[in-house]
């Protein structure tokens, strides 16, 4: 468990599978309580690219520094996946249909307040007082049409183009991430994950994993498991991380 000032400490623990279906693992993620930096990676691209790419973006955010300020720390971080991004796009210059990227999300925790930054569609969840939140958006074709009414969330769900992305490291020259700061209070509880747990598990059955087991390793386990048990129909991996006073 790690200390840090204003009264909190966290816990944490990631676990990532490759699923019923898939031969290789894209995903990747960083557990980090020594830097209070968590973050979850989604590679696309084929096989080796994608877990190339992921694996880069977890490495860099990996040899960031440990941050005393949440805006610097937050600039750190997107500094780190501009950088990323730059060399991905480079890397598939001149190459016929290359495409090498990745999703990320990232929470960044400085005394009692937390940064979340991403793009693509892993998501970031908070679990407090018993009630599960969503606190990203996926950056998808379907969530846009969701957002202009066009669609449900129920028919977002089933919508064969729920998982074409409109934003991830490495896919445009341009990168925009999406952020948001956050109070946190003791007894929080938050999850990344990548798509592969939340197409498998709905939020209900999250949120129970999420109140009914204590332990952040217990948990995460128990998530991917149940995902994998669901359909397991894409790599798994998730990162859950514990706020106490």
């Amino acid at each position: 468990m790690a200390p840090w000032s204003k009264g909190l400490c966290w816990n944490s623990a990631g676990v990532t599978d490759v699923g019923r279906v898939r031969r290789d693992n894209q995903d990747a993620y960083l557990d980090r309580p020594d830097l209070g930096l968590w973050a979850v990676a989604d590679g696309m691209g084929g096989h080796r690219d994608g877990a190339e790419a992921s694996r880069l973006i977890v490495s860099r955010l990996g040899r960031l520094e440990r941050a005393y300020e949440l805006e610097t720390g937050l600039t750190a971080v997107e500094l780190a996946l501009h950088a990323v991004n730059r060399e991905l796009v480079a890397s598939a210059e001149g190459v016929l249909e290359a495409l090498c990227g990745s999703t990320v999300a990232a929470l960044l925790a400085v005394g009692d307040r937390a940064a979340l930054c991403w793009a693509g569609d892993s998501r970031i969840y908070r679990l407090r007082a018993g009630v599960l939140e969503q606190l990203s958006c996926d950056h998808t074709q379907v969530q846009a049409l969701v957002e202009m009414g066009l669609l449900s969330p129920e028919e977002a769900e089933l919508h064969p183009l729920s998982s074409v992305l409109v934003r991830a490291v490495g896919a445009d020259a341009h990168l925009e991430f999406e952020r948001r700061v956050e109070p946190l209070r003791a007894g929080d509880r938050y999850l990344l994950c990548s798509d592969g747990l939340n197409r498998d598990l709905v939020g209900e059955e999250i949120a129970r994993i999420l109140t009914q087991i204590h332990a952040a390793e217990d948990a995460a386990q128990a998530l991917v498991y149940t995902a994998c048990e669901a359909g397991g129909n894409d790599n798994v991996t998730a990162v859950v991380v514990d706020f106490s006073a």
